[in-house]
């Protein structure tokens, strides 16, 4: 009986040791967001691949730490949960980001964490498959009840809301590619 909380001890020692080798410092980085705006779409898409990079103060990759990200609540994710994924022997790895909503705050509404400790927040997600210029409303197809919410914002109709997809503060050129690419093929999944 006095293994099993000493086997515990020892799993909470070499936890408490691998996440204390990710400290956020300036040698942990995410890329692929998109102008410190997270995308997010029910299948693959440009711009929904976040690399990480995880390595401790003295600037070593950290191997086989894992990596997670959480979103806001108003943001549904395709079944199968949050993503997550292990460093390679070069401490990066990525992260398939699939779901739908749109959430803006000055608060976060999603961060990348590596091994429990927190590396990078964002305070914007965006999504294709959001019927809703000023709110989170996926439905997980990117269709028809998307499609005037975009173009209304593309047109200048409402100002730039939840289809500025690339963070340039307005949804323009730079934007309609991913939502065509999205809608042409009528991307879905099954959402949470």
């Amino acid at each position: 009986m006095k293994a099993l909380p000493l086997a515990f001890a020892l799993v909470f020692v070499i936890a408490t040791a691998a996440a204390a080798d990710v400290l956020p410092n300036v040698y942990c980085s995410v890329t692929g967001d998109l102008n410190g705006t997270v995308l997010i779409a029910p299948g693959p898409l440009a711009g929904t691949t976040l690399t990480v990079s995880v390595r401790n103060a003295q600037n070593v990759p950290i191997p086989n730490a894992i990596v997670q990200i959480w979103f806001d609540q108003q943001i549904r994710l395709c079944a199968g949960g949050p993503p997550y994924a292990v460093t390679d022997a070069q401490g990066i790895c990525q992260l398939q980001l699939r779901g739908g909503g749109c959430v803006t705050s000055t608060l976060p509404v999603c961060g990348v964490t590596a091994n429990g400790v927190e590396i990078r927040v964002y305070m914007r997600v965006r999504s294709p498959d959001n019927g809703a210029h000023d709110h989170s409303a996926p439905d997980g197809t990117v269709g028809t009840v998307d499609l005037p919410f975009f173009a209304e914002e593309f047109k200048g109709v409402v100002p730039a809301g939840c289809h500025d997809y690339d963070g340039s503060g307005g949804c323009d050129t730079g934007d309609l590619p991913f939502f065509g690419d999205a809608f042409k093929t009528a991307m879905h999944c099954t959402l949470q």
